[in-house]
């Protein structure tokens, strides 16, 4: 039978209660040291994420604005193009219609690149009061001036600003257009529009996206 001394018990090699305390601590210590750096890393990557989702959007927006405006084309003897204001929550939108062989086909019997008018206009979307701007345009043998917009679609989302100036001749700065025989523009068109494009940035409300370009319209002289 094999006897244990009772002395050499009392010496064996073990963890305190406080080793393992210190442990546990600095085990926290590194987690919460990779969490922190994993959480930046993921908001950092959803930021770069969200901004280049934002960038495409305006991107194609102001692409299908530049396409639709440079294929205007007379109807008869002259153009057709008018723009608008309208308030949503005390801010001002542009909203534009233009005759254009910048017809988008979605049906099967379609075909683009037809004569349409087109309209660029804003709706308020959902409970939180977001704004988007749509795109329309009704095809047809002449101008559409009753400005039908129940086909159009979503363009682009979380608007802050839609913002059109106009351009005369002598190069003098309009925030509106008409084309009609009325208006003191002379049935002309614009020598050049500016647009300006405003998107939300949920990470910071008082810094929105802006983006900005200038198109120059066809020659405004009448077909004979």
């Amino acid at each position: 039978m094999i006897k244990r001394n009772p002395d050499k018990m009392k010496h064996r090699n073990g963890f305190t209660l406080v080793e393992v305390l210190i442990a546990i601590f600095i085990l926290a210590l590194v987690m919460s040291t990779v969490y922190v750096s994993y959480s930046g890393t993921l908001r950092i990557s959803h930021q770069m994420e969200e901004e280049s989702n934002i960038y495409k959007m305006a991107r194609w927006t102001m692409d299908r604005l530049i396409r639709d405006l440079s294929s205007l084309q007379p109807s008869g003897n002259s153009f057709y193009l008018t723009a608008e204001k309208e308030k949503i929550d005390r801010k001002e939108f542009h909203t534009i219609h233009f005759w254009s062989a910048a017809h988008l086909a979605f049906g099967e019997k379609e075909t683009s690149g037809r004569p349409a008018t087109v309209s660029y206009y804003v709706r308020e979307e959902g409970s939180e009061g977001s704004v988007s701007l749509w795109r329309a345009d009704v095809s047809g043998a002449r101008p559409d001036e009753k400005k039908e917009t129940a086909e159009g679609y979503v363009i682009c989302k979380n608007i802050e600003a839609f913002k059109l100036t106009f351009y005369d001749q002598q190069d003098r700065d309009m925030d509106l257009w008409n084309t009609s025989p009325a208006s003191g523009h002379g049935e002309q068109l614009p020598r050049a529009i500016k647009i300006e494009l405003a998107l939300s940035n949920i990470q910071d409300k008082e810094k929105p996206y802006k983006f900005m370009t200038r198109i120059y319209l066809p020659s405004p002289k009448r077909t004979p």
